[in-house]
């Protein structure tokens, strides 16, 4: 999934890269496990797996909908998921009630989609979060609900032109994670999710994350 600073795709002919998929790639030398990368429509990538025995989806929020689907095999990052508003905007949000009348975009078929669509908040779902980051600075959206490091990474990417954004509210903490197929041996998944523990464990993981994020 192109979900930058996690998933960063920029064009056809390059590799995707990103702080997940450095992550699975030390992981994947470490444990000694092989993969194939394959570029596929995201809600066909889920498809994919759920029906395949060794397909995995990088990256997945975990969330309580999607619970029992997954194999949540090792964590890449634990973070919130908020609600930010452009540096100069006047908005107090005190609660989701606040929201009403506003407008809220969200990346299209996210778990923060599914979050507001439960606690029942309109919102417009887009594309990509350049989409949502373009909307919010410019003054068409007045509120985008995003993980708290995607909102940074976007800030980052402007550079000195970017329109600085602050975080309002944080809805909820979540963790971004190396999710597969129920069916994916045991040996496999244990492997990976001891590799990707011990990246955390010896600050590679916050290394890589700095270089993206600071």
């Amino acid at each position: 999934m192109d979900y930058p600073p996690f998933v960063i795709r920029e064009g056809t002919d390059r590799p995707p890269h990103g702080i997940a998929v450095e992550l699975l790639a030390q992981a994947l030398a470490r444990s000694g496990v092989r993969a194939q990368y394959v570029d596929l429509p995201w809600k066909r990538a889920q498809m994919q797996v759920q029906a395949e025995g060794s397909g995995c989806l990088l990256p997945l929020t975990r969330s309580p909908k999607r619970e029992d689907t997954y194999r949540w095999v090792g964590l890449i990052d634990e973070s919130s998921q908020s609600l930010f508003v452009a540096a100069g905007s006047k908005l107090q949000l005190r609660g989701v009630a606040d929201l009403k009348g506003l407008r809220v975009v969200t990346l299209l078929g996210s778990s923060m989609a599914d979050w507001l669509r439960q606690h029942q908040v309109a919102f417009s779902e887009l594309p990509t979060t350049e989409d949502a980051y373009r909307e919010l600075s410019s003054g068409v959206a007045e509120a985008w609900a995003v993980h708290s490091p995607v909102a940074r990474y976007m800030v980052k990417k402007q550079g000195s032109g970017g329109v600085p954004i602050r975080e309002v509210m944080k809805l909820q903490s979540t963790g971004i994670y190396l999710a597969c197929s129920r069916r994916l041996p045991d040996d496999m998944a244990q492997k990976l999710g001891a590799a990707l523990k011990q990246l955390h464990e010896d600050g590679t993981s916050a290394r890589i994350v700095a270089r993206y994020l600071d």
